[in-house]
């Protein structure tokens, strides 16, 4: 029976397969890491301020290659930005005009950005004005694309929308 577990340990090892899943993790070809994962305004730390909503993400794979030669690129689901964009994605960093009152002008801006440093991934989420709820930030989606150099700097994908993860995804051959 023992055996039968080992041969079926290795089986993906022997198909060749480019793609497999790790929980939120997905790795093509050993070269390209998606990640998913989800955030919400219990996740962020709020500024003396209250202005900045900060979030700290460990990322390993956010190796010398990855941020010095190629891409780290950031999407939240489609719905934080529009009423029923969900199953799109929108690349950071963006901002929002928010009207809470609904008499059709903005009260405060909410921006979206992200930066990043070996092994570190930080999203903040900034408002124009500290009426914003950080605490009601619904629990979003966000994925993350980290691109090696050989893949990002040494091909011919200087003509792709890298805000436009549908074309990054065509273009990678990414899994949905």
């Amino acid at each position: 029976m023992l055996a039968g577990l080992v041969v079926l340990s290795l089986l993906p090892l022997a198909t060749g397969c480019d793609v497999h899943q790790n929980d939120d993790v997905v790795v093509i070809g050993n070269d390209i890491i998606v990640r998913n994962f989800f955030i919400d305004g219990g996740d962020l730390e709020i500024s003396g301020d209250q202005l900045i909503g900060s979030y700290n993400r460990e990322e390993v794979a956010l190796t010398s290659d990855v941020v010095d030669e190629g891409a780290v690129l950031l999407y939240a689901d489609g719905s934080l930005l529009l009423s029923g964009g969900g199953g799109t994605w929108t690349a950071l960093p963006f901002t929002v005009g928010v009207d809470e009152d609904e008499d059709l002008f903005i009260d405060y801006t909410v921006s979206y950005t992200y930066s990043y440093d070996l092994q570190d991934l930080y999203i903040d989420v900034v408002a124009s004005d500290t009426i914003y709820p950080f605490e009601d930030m619904a629990r979003t989606e966000f994925k993350l694309v980290l691109i090696p150099g050989n893949l990002f700097v040494g091909s011919n994908k200087t003509a792709i929308d890298y805000t436009d993860y549908e074309a990054v995804k065509r273009a990678y051959n990414l899994p949905d």
